[in-house]
């Protein structure tokens, strides 16, 4: 009996499970003794918040009023410790009033002409306390029309005023108690904006966040009037309680809390990017054409162009990364952090030795040479060197270079930079740019476009009318308008495409993936289909990977030979025998159900999962007479008027269990059926190995069944001379058992993550985009080909319905 009335009342009610489990655990001691009263106390909380009732406020009623004095009654909680009774004089800010517990108050001293709001919390142990109850408004007021009109009048305006200027501090501007706002925004992704209204007086303020209706925690206490948090996750909501004091003793709480729900699906990695939903990425910076940029240029007599990020671009997001890359040719630890510390050294040198923080590539390396001890010159050469083999012209801006040289225009190269007028030169020659009449540097002339004086130079050198092209909004525009000189804005590609990139790669690679992806689909030099887009951003780094790590594990174990099973591994077999066309490489036809064929006569459950359970809950239903037909046990339709089962129906979770009965029952009959299929299917492997001593068996995932089911083929059921590797892109289970003994033995090996390697980024595969990412991943590499079934009866390959979209012309 108290189970039942417990699993019916007191578990399906999360209020009364939450009060009376408050309750319990403040009354321990007497649990045992007294179980008859906690049986009352639950009771009385499951009548108190039966189903109707579970989302009121507690009530709140006023008994009786005279005079000063107002009796007010709060709602009889069953079991309650306590009441925190709380009273505000404008309904917004409110103060702590008494702990009481008595359910009855007396509130004594009400001042004549005023208005009293009351609210409180209730708590079941004395710490933890429920949400506020209803508000009682007591009225000591005469005409409570002529009150607010006169609340009204003395507000003024600013009883109206804009959030924008409630927030402003310090500039005499007075806030009522009624105008305190708190309100938030999601500037970016992975950040929430929370802003409010200063209050006068107050030493500093102490903001709490709930995360999906959790505890309370401290987020931060500052003196300011806003806060970024940076640790919000897609999907998911919260809630931002803030307290403010005036003596750094007694907190007072803002008179409401800010409920938001960040943007996006719950689990969505915040590092992993975004998509642009308008159609190709490359059309998302919306740049107008090579030819229509020169043709508004012809007007100019001298062109001026920024080097580095418009007419030049570099293998990465960031720029100093390239000194991993120096650090690595010179055997240097932490040489990156070393070059930047040297480079702002050199810069504060020269701010003191000569007013500016113009810097040579020589003067950086002179100060690099002082804290590692290589050669100052060595050093710039390598440096200057790698720029030279890494960098490229950007392909947009190069069109648009020619089309003014072939003109006759005057063009400039204008660059704040530490490699000298002969080095840039010589970079940008190298580059395909032969044509420029003046480079200059700002190394050379001691001043920078930063600081106006390059453009100075410009101005002075060339008369006429001049247009400067640059990707920084202060340097080369604003600094350049200020000169009088007319610009035109070329959005670095980096911060164009930066959004749409996953963040959370390795440092090195991530920047030189960032890069290279997004100087190819934000230059503006062409535009790309969605499908291009998809192969160029995730399935071109993705499969090149899984095909250097497959070779690392055939040169380290010395494989013969690599079976790519179908139908993922069509395009891992392409690209594979593309990048090492000397490793013997096959693609195999293999599907589930071809797989479940070949071990009807050991292991029984996986043909009838994905036989008969997953057809039956599929989305698109087969007839159960095609269904045994298309699956090589047409003979068992004779037994289907035995079970009340016609053929002409669709499988079903209503009939799927008939159906499974049905093929339990004549289980030897349904092994009989695919003897010759599995005779064809050995014959088929046989061929496939041909004659290979150890062979790797590849997969994209997810449990295993495929890859593990031809290793067990081969060296058991065939007895054949040939050791099976298992290799799978990624593992993902059904459930945390499915295949943890195989891979704890590491029968199976992955590249990406399995629930034993890589954890994390399993258990977010797992949980986002609706548990689809399997399916996206598969598509990325599949065959346009239906799936495999296994062999007819004259031994021709027998395929499943195929996909119509895949073959329409």
């Amino acid at each position: 009996m108290k189970d039942w009335f417990y699993e019916k009342f007191v578990r399906k009610n999360p209020r009364v499970r939450k009060a009376y489990e408050t309750y319990v655990q403040a009354h321990l001691e007497e649990h045992c003794k007294k179980r008859f009263k906690h049986w009352l106390v639950l009771l009385a909380l499951s009548w108190k918040y039966r189903k109707s009732q579970i989302s009121r406020l507690h009530t709140l009623t006023l008994v009786k009023q005279k005079d000063s004095r107002a009796k007010i009654r709060m709602e009889w909680i069953p079991g309650a410790c306590c009441y925190n009774l709380y009273v505000s004089r404008d309904g917004v800010d409110y103060r702590f009033l008494e702990k009481t517990r008595r359910h009855v108050y007396t509130a004594e001293h009400l001042k004549q002409e005023q208005m009293y709001f009351f609210k409180y919390k209730v708590s079941m142990d004395g710490s933890r306390y429920s949400d506020f109850s209803e508000v009682l408004t007591v009225s000591t007021v005469a005409n409570e029309q002529l009150f607010f009109m006169k609340k009204l009048s003395q507000a003024g305006e600013m009883f109206f005023s804009s959030p924008e200027r409630s927030r402003e501090k310090g500039k005499g501007v007075k806030i009522s108690k009624g105008g305190r706002n708190l309100q938030g925004s999601f500037p970016a992704e992975g950040q929430a904006s929370i802003l409010w209204t200063p209050v006068p007086g107050a030493l500093h303020y102490n903001l709490y966040r709930s995360e999906e209706g959790g505890a309370y925690r401290f987020l931060t206490q500052t003196r300011e009037s806003s806060y970024l948090d940076r640790e919000i996750k897609s999907g998911t909501s919260y809630v931002y309680l803030l307290k403010y004091t005036e003596n750094g003793k007694k907190y007072r709480e803002f008179p409401r809390t800010l409920q938001l729900k960040a943007p996006g699906e719950k689990f969505t990695k915040k590092n992993s990017g975004r998509l642009f939903e308008k159609g190709p990425e490359s059309q998302a910076s919306n740049r107008v054409s090579a030819m229509n940029l020169a043709k508004g240029l012809m007007s100019y007599d001298v062109i001026s162009f920024d080097v580095f990020d418009t007419l030049l671009f570099r293998p990465f997001s960031a720029p100093s990364d390239l000194f991993m890359l120096v650090g690595e040719r010179l055997d240097i630890m932490d040489f990156t952090q070393i070059r930047l510390q040297a480079e702002e050294e050199a810069r504060q040198k020269n701010r003191l030795l000569r007013g500016n923080r113009e810097v040579t590539l020589l003067d950086i390396y002179q100060l690099v040479a002082q804290e590692t001890g290589i050669d100052p010159q060595k050093g710039a050469n390598l440096e200057f060197s790698l720029e030279c083999e890494l960098c490229w012209a950007n392909p947009y801006m190069l069109e648009v270079f020619h089309l003014l040289a072939a003109q006759g225009k005057t063009l400039v190269a204008l660059s704040d930079m530490y490699l000298t007028k002969e080095l840039l030169t010589r970079l940008l020659s190298l580059k395909g740019y032969e044509d420029f009449d003046q480079v200059m540097v700002s190394c050379d002339y001691n001043c920078s476009k930063r600081d106006g004086g390059l453009f100075d130079f410009l101005k002075e050198r060339y008369s006429g009318r001049i247009v400067h092209i640059g990707d920084n909004r202060i340097s080369d525009i604003e600094k350049a308008e200020e000169k009088g000189l007319d610009t035109r804005f070329y959005q670095n590609v980096n911060e164009a495409g930066n959004v749409f990139r996953a963040k959370d790669m390795s440092r090195l690679a991530g920047s030189a993936y960032r890069g290279i992806v997004n100087a190819k689909l934000h230059s503006g030099y062409q535009q790309y289909s969605p499908y291009y887009e998809v192969g160029f951003v995730y399935t071109g780094i993705y499969v090149m990977g899984f095909c250097q790590w497959i070779y690392r594990y055939v040169q380290e174990h010395k494989i013969e030979k690599i079976l790519f099973l179908a139908r993922e591994g069509d395009l891992y077999q392409k690209i594979f025998h593309t990048m090492y066309p000397d490793i013997p490489a096959e693609y195999v036809l293999w599907s589930r159900i071809g797989v479940v064929k070949t071990i009807v006569e050991k292991n029984r459950h996986p043909y009838l999962l994905q036989i008969v359970h997953h057809k039956a809950n599929a989305l698109y239903k087969s007839k159960i007479g095609t269904l045994l037909d298309r699956t090589g046990i047409g003979d068992m339709k004779k037994y289907l008027p035995d079970y009340r089962v016609k053929a002409e129906e669709f499988l079903t979770p209503e009939n799927e269990k008939i159906l499974r009965q049905l093929l339990i029952e004549h289980w030897e009959e349904v092994c009989g059926c695919y003897r010759q299929d599995q005779e064809l299917i050995r014959r088929y492997l046989t061929r496939k190995t041909g004659g290979a001593k150890s062979v790797a068996v590849v997969d994209v995932g997810w449990s295993g069944n495929n890859v593990l089911q031809v290793k067990y083929l081969l060296e058991q059921v065939y007895g054949l001379d040939c050791q099976a590797h298992c290799l799978l892109a990624a593992a993902r289970n059904v459930n945390d058992t499915y295949m943890a003994a195989m891979t704890q033995k590491e029968e199976v090996k992955t590249y990406i993550f399995s629930n034993m390697q890589n954890k994390g980024l399993h258990d977010a595969h797992q949980e986002e985009n609706r548990r689809l990412n399997s399916f996206f991943f598969e598509i990325l590499t599949q065959s346009c080909t239906p799936t495999f079934l296994g062999f007819d009866k004259d031994g021709r390959f027998l395929y499943d319905i195929p996909e119509v979209e895949n073959y329409e012309k």
